[in-house]
């Protein structure tokens, strides 16, 4: 008989975040971190299977099904991605860390925020890319303007190339409107997308501040140092400039674990 005040897959992510990054709270997030209580890990063995209700996969913690924050059965598209889910589960110490379950985050918000609200998230996303970071960049100092070019020019001419459109490029922060064929090809891009690849690609853009070096990473363009010397070219000018403080570290570090698990989820999602 089980104890009742022993947790179990049902009810264990009532305890865990689901997955969104909200940019304006890392920092707060990373001094937190260490004074939220985790429960103790209470199964010997995470194993994932076939499901026998729905195409995909499961996991199973001792042959019980692991289930989402709603209860809903965490259910995944591919093989690969259901072994590095019980894997990060299986890693687990005596306690079971959110932080340590990247990838079991980003499922259940496919599942719970994302399937349920596809043409949001969606239309949440062409609104992102109306104002992408790419396009306001810097003409001084000149070598900030330099790094931007170096790694953010060729993810344009990609898109341009791509898709037989000319990005307007600003130097400042004036907003200047992009040509309504764009916005339309991201939005019959990524609405061609299911659930999980548009919840990690959402993800993966708010984290890195441009969907064009998230629609890079899909498409194989940029591997994952790519993305992420994209992403920190401000930082890491600065950083060249000044030197880092041990909070901006900290921050940094956060992201970085959470652009890798994003870009990890994409690569799992393909056959």
């Amino acid at each position: 008989m089980t104890d009742d005040k022993t947790p179990n897959p049902s009810t264990i992510f009532d305890y865990l975040p689901m997955g969104d990054i909200d940019t304006d709270t890392i920092q707060e997030d990373v001094k937190n971190q260490f004074k939220r209580k985790f429960p103790k890990k209470f199964f010997k063995l995470a194993e994932h299977a076939e499901s026998e209700s729905q195409d995909g996969y499961v996991i199973n913690l001792d042959g019980r099904p692991l289930k989402t924050p709603f209860k809903n059965l965490l259910t995944l598209p591919t093989e690969k991605l259901a072994k590095a889910v019980a894997s990060e589960w299986n890693a687990l110490g005596e306690l079971i860390n959110p932080d340590h379950l990247p990838l079991t985050k980003t499922a259940n918000s496919a599942i719970e925020k994302t399937a349920p609200n596809m043409p949001h998230v969606v239309a949440e996303m062409v609104r992102f890319g109306e104002t992408d970071l790419l396009c306001y960049q810097q003409n001084d100092p000149q070598g900030l303007q330099k790094l931007q070019e170096l790694h953010w020019n060729p993810i344009i001419l990609w898109a341009e190339n791509l898709w037989n459109v000319e990005y307007k490029v600003t130097y400042g922060i004036s907003h200047v409107a992009q040509d309504v064929k764009i916005l339309a090809q991201y939005e019959a891009d990524i609405n061609a997308l299911t659930a999980h690849q548009l919840s990690a690609l959402y993800l993966l853009t708010t984290s890195c501040g441009s969907l064009l070096i998230a629609l890079a990473y899909q498409a194989n363009i940029l591997t994952k140092d790519g993305v992420i010397k994209a992403a920190f070219v401000d930082e890491d000018w600065q950083v060249s400039k000044w030197g880092e403080d041990e909070e901006a570290q900290q921050i940094r570090e956060f992201k970085l674990a959470e652009i890798d698990s994003f870009c990890t989820y994409l690569d799992l999602l393909k056959a």
